[in-house]
C-alpha cells in the first residue's frame, strides 16, 4: 500500500535508549567500547542505541552485532528509521549490576551470519481486507468519512495498532474513538497476533475474559484510557476522536505507520492531519516506542502551531479508582502521576497505571467531572511543548497477574520511582 503523507507537522523519529556518549567516531569501524552504570542499583534491561555514525561502517555488506568479553551475543537490532533502506540504529538492551562499568565488543558480520534472538516486543496492525481474511499492515490510513462502525465487516483486529513486550500489551483504537487501552499479559512470549479473531477469520472481542495469556483489562469508560489525547482549550476540554455512536470524524486523515519492530524495541508512528477544534485545525504527530522489559512505553508528539491557550492533554482514566491518586517529584526533573486500585475491568485485579511527564513539559494536573462532561473520570496532565517544541512523557502500567508484587501500592510507586531515577542518570556509552 503506497500512502503519501500530505502533513505540514515535522514526524520525527525515537530514539529511546538513555545514554550519554563520550569520545569521538574513528576512522575505522568501531570495534568496542564501554558502558557505565552511574547509580548504584542494579539497572535490568537498559536501552541503548549506538548510531549508524558512531559505529562508523566501511563495509556496507557487513552489520554490527554486539557480543560481551565472553563472546556471548548481546540482544540487539539494526533500525531503518527513515525508511531509505539503510539501518540508522543498531538498539540493544543490556543489564547493568551496580555502579557496573563493562566493555563490550562490536562484531561485523554478513547478513546469514546475524544472530536471531527472541522476540521480545511486538506490533500487530491487523485488517480484515476480504470476509474471513486478516492481513497485517505496515501503513494505512483512513479519512474523517470512513470511519467503518457497526457493521459485520468492521475491518481492525483489536480495533487498530497493537504493542506490546515481555511485560504488558497496548493498543489505539483506529476507527476515529482514538482511546488508548490496556492488555494485561501473564506470560511474556508474544501473543497479540492472534487475539481478537474468531473462527470465522473475522474481527471480534475475545479478549475480555482472562486466558492463560491475559486480557483487555481496562475499563476506559468516557474517557482517553491510559495515555490518550485531548486538547484544553479556554472553556473545555476537547477529546482527540469520537464516540463510537459517530460516524463522522474530527480529523481530516489519521495516518499509521510501522517504523521498526524487533527483539528488543519496537516505534509505531500515528498522524493525524487537520484535527478540528472550533476554528482551527491541528496537525499532530505521535510516535509510540516499546522496549523489552519495560512495563510501559514512551510518547514523542509534535504538533503544528497551537493558538493561544490551548494546552495538549493526556491522562489516566479514574473509573474504578477509589484509592488516593499519587503525584511525586524525581529530582526536579520528572514528575508522575499514579493510581493503584482493582481498577481492572471486572474489578478482581489490582492494577498501577501512571504517567511519567518531564518538569519541562508539565503545566498543570486536573480531574475531569465524574458526570455530565464529554471527557469525565479522568485524571490529566497538562502540558506545554519543550525548547525543541516536543512533547514526551511515558505510560506504565502493571498488573498483579504479570507479577504478583503490583498487589501492593507500594511496588508500583517504586517502579515508577526506579524509571524516573533510570532516565534522571543515563548510563554513560564510552566510543
Amino acid at each position: 500500500m503506497n500512502i503519501k503523507y500530505y502533513f505540514t507537522v515535522s514526524c520525527f523519529i525515537l530514539s529511546g535508549g538513555l545514554a550519554v556518549l563520550t569520545g569521538f567516531t574513528s576512522p575505522q569501524p568501531l570495534k568496542e567500547f564501554t558502558i557505565e552504570n552511574t547509580l548504584n542499583v542494579n539497572r535490568e534491561d537498559e536501552a541503548l542505541i549506538l548510531t549508524r555514525t558512531q559505529l562508523n561502517p566501511t563495509d556496507n555488506l557487513l552489520q554490527p552485532a554486539i557480543t560481551n568479553e565472553q563472546g556471548k551475543y548481546i540482544p540487539c537490532q539494526l533500525d531503518d528509521l527513515d525508511g531509505d533502506g539503510k539501518w540508522d540504529e543498531l538498539a540493544f538492551v543490556y543489564t547493568l549490576a551496580p555502579s557496573e562499568k563493562t566493555k563490550l565488543n562490536i562484531q561485523w558480520l554478513k547478513p546469514e551470519e546475524y544472530p536471531v534472538f527472541t522476540p521480545r516486543t511486538n506490533i500487530r496492525y491487523g485488517k480484515m481486507t476480504s470476509p474471513g481474511v486478516i492481513e497485517e499492515l505496515s501503513k494505512d490510513v483512513h479519512d474523517k468519512y470512513n470511519l467503518p462502525r457497526g457493521s459485520e465487516m468492521y475491518p481492525y483486529q483489536m480495533d487498530g495498532p497493537v504493542w506490546e513486550n515481555d511485560k504488558m500489551g497496548f493498543r489505539q483504537y483506529f476507527d476515529g474513538r482514538n482511546c488508548c487501552d490496556v492488555f494485561g499479559k501473564r506470560i511474556p512470549e508474544m501473543v497479540l497476533d492472534t487475539v481478537g479473531i474468531n473462527a470465522e477469520g473475522h474481527p471480534a472481542n475475545t479478549y475480555q475474559v482472562v486466558r492463560e495469556w491475559g486480557c483487555d483489562i481496562l475499563s476506559a469508560a468516557n474517557s482517553f484510557g491510559l495515555g490518550g489525547l485531548a486538547m484544553q482549550i479556554p472553556d473545555s476540554l476537547v477529546r482527540m476522536g469520537v464516540p463510537a455512536s459517530l460516524t463522522e470524524d474530527v480529523i481530516d486523515s489519521t495516518f499509521y505507520e510501522l517504523v521498526t519492530e524487533g527483539p528488543v524495541r519496537s516505534i509505531i508512528r500515528l498522524s493525524y492531519d487537520g484535527w478540528q477544534i472550533k476554528d482551527s485545525k491541528i496537525n499532530l504527530c505521535e510516535e509510540v516506542s516499546i522496549w523489552a522489559g519495560r512495563y510501559g512505553y514512551e510518547k514523542k508528539i509534535r504538533t503544528s502551531p497551537l493558538p493561544q491557550d490551548y494546552f495538549l492533554v493526556s491522562g489516566i482514566v479514574n473509573n474504578l479508582n477509589t484509592q488516593p491518586f499519587t503525584k511525586e517529584e524525581y529530582e526536579g526533573k520528572q514528575h508522575a502521576i499514579l493510581t493503584h486500585d482493582k481498577q481492572t475491568v471486572n474489578g478482581s485485579f489490582y492494577f498501577g497505571m501512571g504517567l511519567l511527564v518531564p518538569a519541562t513539559n508539565l503545566v498543570e494536573t486536573f480531574h475531569t467531572p465524574e458526570e455530565n462532561a464529554d471527557i469525565i473520570k479522568t485524571w490529566c496532565v497538562k502540558m506545554k511543548p519543550d525548547a525543541n517544541g516536543e512533547y514526551n512523557f511515558r505510560i506504565y502500567a502493571a498488573w498483579e497477574l504479570r507479577d504478583e508484587q503490583f498487589r501492593e501500592r507500594e511496588a508500583f510507586t517504586a517502579l515508577i520511582a526506579h524509571e524516573a531515577q533510570r532516565i534522571n542518570h543515563p548510563v554513560i556509552i564510552h566510543l
